[in-house]
């Protein structure tokens, strides 16, 4: 029969390279990878004569890149989804941490107003002022982190996206390393 190696080169982020195995016997009946690699791993003499044509393995090795495809797209996608759940638990953790110390400064701020209104003399009503005046600032500032904070998630859900749009423009290139023919005796 006939056996074909062929390397395959798919680049989108990364580049990956594979080998893809073809093969058919004189009968016509066509060998699967393992198969193939079996045959490559048996002691073998090389001879110069062979008879007839090389017959057409394309489909095969169709086959097989169609395999090597599907598995880059299945691990690329996997790597989008862990990407996705990260970039979410991070975004989570960030804005539910703000929230809550923008929560607490509200109702110390809430407190002190109750402390100014109850002071009794004109310093303690100033004072109270003070520490209002400055809860507030820290509050604004707070406010200020989460909007930055959720600009910096759109940031990187557009990065992510954009790595992604690359990946689907990927890139396969396949090479004809050698083609022999085989007997086993």
């Amino acid at each position: 029969g006939w056996l074909e190696l062929s390397k395959l080169t798919i680049t989108s982020l990364d580049t990956e390279e594979f080998l893809l195995l073809a093969g058919v016997t004189d009968g016509g009946a066509t060998l699967d990878d393992e198969r193939c690699r079996k045959l490559l791993s048996i002691p073998a003499t090389v001879s110069d004569g062979h008879d007839g044509g090389i017959p057409d393995l394309s489909a095969q090795r169709e086959v097989e890149l169609t395999k090597r495809v599907r598995e880059v797209e299945q691990r690329n996608m996997k790597h989008f989804d862990e990407e996705v759940l990260k970039l979410d638990h991070w975004s989570d953790d960030l804005k539910q941490g703000l929230e809550r110390e923008i929560k607490e400064l509200d109702k110390q701020i809430r407190e002190a107003r109750t402390v100014a209104a109850l002071a009794a003399s004109l310093s303690e009503k100033l004072e109270a002022q003070k520490l209002i005046r400055s809860l507030e600032s820290t509050r604004k500032e707070r406010r200020k982190r989460l909007f930055d904070a959720q600009d910096e998630i759109d940031s990187r859900r557009d990065e992510l996206i954009a790595r992604i749009e690359v990946q689907l423009g990927q890139r396969k290139a396949v090479t004809s390393l050698f083609t022999i023919r085989w007997t086993l005796n």
